[in-house]
């Protein structure tokens, strides 16, 4: 039954991404609104809620099992993300964009590289709370690049609404702008219930499988909170935004390598675990394949290759 509800489950939230990818491609067209701030800021934003509850609330809980989970989902989020979302895209560029050039602004990935190496050093560091922040001015500083940013969305089309034909129905045409923000508010609300339940399914099977807090947050607990991203990642992806998709999956490294950090820093010893520093330290390594292998410094199959490698390497080692 569990494995129902959370197929299920992974269905609602692909078609909640669909929903939400939808409103902010309008919103952004309304508004003009820079490429960089709409993936990278906006929907990275809407994306990355559950990364951020899931540890506040472990940590507010208190107990030593729900801290393990709390600092599990801090390293596996990111983790899931930058090889599985990563080694996504490289297939993406290689199916389609083999003559690429300039196809996206690799600078904002070393705020994540920068950001979560901090976070694997704060481990042999005496001082943790200052380095908050730290993490804080980083994050904020990366929104401000987004913001400096003056390209618009040349590729965009100009879609309409999904919920246009109900709107329409209660004779609410000529508010695009603030429809697509109730559109969106309406995901935004509908996410955390259904990502809720996807977790307590997970955990369900992993107190099957007899796994420790750890290695559950590792594991399941990242297939839950990633899937936003990847199928945002996946949806413009299949529209021929791979800047945008890009976009979304750097800025959701970033926001996690820098908000989640914070709380972990301020409400834990941050004392690290063998297995979360090796995650920690791949994830950093599949970015940085990522980011030579569309500066065509290695050729893009050997970079799905290493990335492919990393990732049945990690599980082999936590499994």
């Amino acid at each position: 039954m569990d494995f129902i509800l959370i197929v299920v489950y992974m269905l609602l939230i692909y078609v909640l991404a669909e929903v939400i990818v939808n409103a902010i491609d309008v919103l952004s067209h309304e508004l003009k609104i820079p490429e960089g701030i709409s993936s990278s800021v906006i929907a990275s934003l809407v994306t990355t809620l559950p990364e951020f509850l899931v540890p506040l609330i472990s940590f507010l809980k208190g107990s030593v099992d729900t801290t393990h989970i709390g600092l599990g989902s801090i390293f596996g989020g990111p983790m899931f993300l930058s090889m599985f979302g990563f080694v996504f895209m490289l297939l993406v560029i290689e199916a389609k964009y083999k003559r690429f050039k300039d196809l996206y602004d690799l600078t904002n990935i070393l705020f994540f590289l920068f950001a979560f190496n901090m976070a694997l050093l704060a481990n042999f560091l005496s001082f943790k709370k200052p380095l908050v922040l730290l993490f804080l001015t980083i994050y904020a500083y990366f929104v401000y690049i987004q913001f400096k940013s003056r390209k618009t969305k040349d590729e965009e089309e100009n879609e309409k609404l999904f919920f246009s034909i109900f709107f329409s129905k209660l004779g609410i045409k000529d508010y695009t702008k603030t429809l697509a923000v109730v559109q969106g508010l309406l995901v935004i609300f509908t996410l955390p219930f259904v990502i809720d339940g996807l977790v307590l399914s997970i955990e369900d099977i992993a107190h099957l499988l007899g796994w420790d807090a750890y290695k559950s947050a590792l594991v399941f607990s990242p297939l839950a909170t990633e899937l936003p991203e990847l199928s945002n990642a996946f949806i413009w992806a299949r529209k021929g935004r791979i800047k945008s998709s890009i976009g979304n999956i750097v800025g959701s490294l970033v926001f996690q390598s820098c908000m989640p950090v914070s709380l972990g820093l301020w409400f834990t010893d941050w004392r690290i675990p063998n297995m979360l520093m090796v995650g920690g330290f791949l994830s950093i390594l599949s970015a940085l394949i990522f980011s030579l292998s569309i500066s065509k410094a290695i050729n893009l199959r050997i970079g799905i290759i290493f990335i492919i490698f990393i990732i049945v390497l990690y599980f082999l080692y936590i499994l």
